[in-house]
């Protein structure tokens, strides 16, 4: 079993010969168009190079688009693809168009009424549902996305997580897997979930940030 006490000795133990040190950071963005494009985007993309530049124009170039209506009127009145430098035939544009629409109608329109939808109840049960229902979105956006809100009791898992995960010496696992073992282990370190995800993410890809930053 993956969340076994030795497999988490392991995780455990290979964060501390790596010196890896959690920090616990808020990661959020104020502007729900920009999580909306951050979480649309980020999929086996590179981060700080391509995703991050397009979040940030979103937010300094559309500062009504930071609730859901304005920046409904965006997709709208402009041309996404363009707007973002992006291939028009991209998945990932209707996945932005998608999300934009389930949250809708949801009733969400700021990124502190998402937030709140991540309660650890039924109402985050039923958002997970509906934000599922987007094609293109999985258990890893959900996640992510809630990250994004500011929550630091979520990990996103995904290639890097998974990579360190079997450097540690465990050899595998599923999503919610993974999800339980890294969550276990922050416990065991003291620190919360979030910012031991941030700490491998960051560690695994050498970049200095994931997700959001403070603006």
């Amino acid at each position: 079993m993956l969340t076994s006490p030795d497999d988490l000795d392991k995780v455990v133990a290979y964060v501390k010969s790596l010196g890896l040190e959690p920090r616990e950071a808020e990661r959020r963005w104020d502007h729900i168009g920009g999580v909306i494009v951050d979480a649309s985007l980020q999929p086996r993309t590179k981060y700080k190079t391509v995703v991050l530049p397009r979040v940030r124009k979103v937010i300094s170039q559309w500062p009504d688009a930071a609730v859901l209506s304005g920046f409904r009127r965006r997709l709208e009145s402009d041309d996404l693809s363009e707007f973002l430098s992006w291939r028009p035939t991209s998945r990932k544009l209707t996945v932005i168009t998608g999300l934009t629409a389930a949250m809708h109608a949801l009733g969400i329109e700021t990124v502190r009424e998402l937030a709140a939808c991540y309660d650890g109840g039924d109402r985050e049960q039923s958002t997970r549902r509906a934000l599922r229902q987007v094609n293109g979105v999985g258990p890893k956006t959900v996640d992510y996305i809630a990250i994004l809100t500011g929550s630091t009791g979520y990990i996103a898992v995904d290639t890097h997580i998974v990579g360190f995960v079997r450097a540690a010496g465990v050899p595998g696992g599923d999503y919610r897997a993974i999800n339980a073992l890294i969550t276990q282990a922050a416990s065991e370190l003291g620190c919360s979930a979030g910012a031991l995800d941030a700490a491998i993410w960051n560690y695994m890809s050498g970049s200095d940030r994931r997700g959001g930053t403070d603006a």
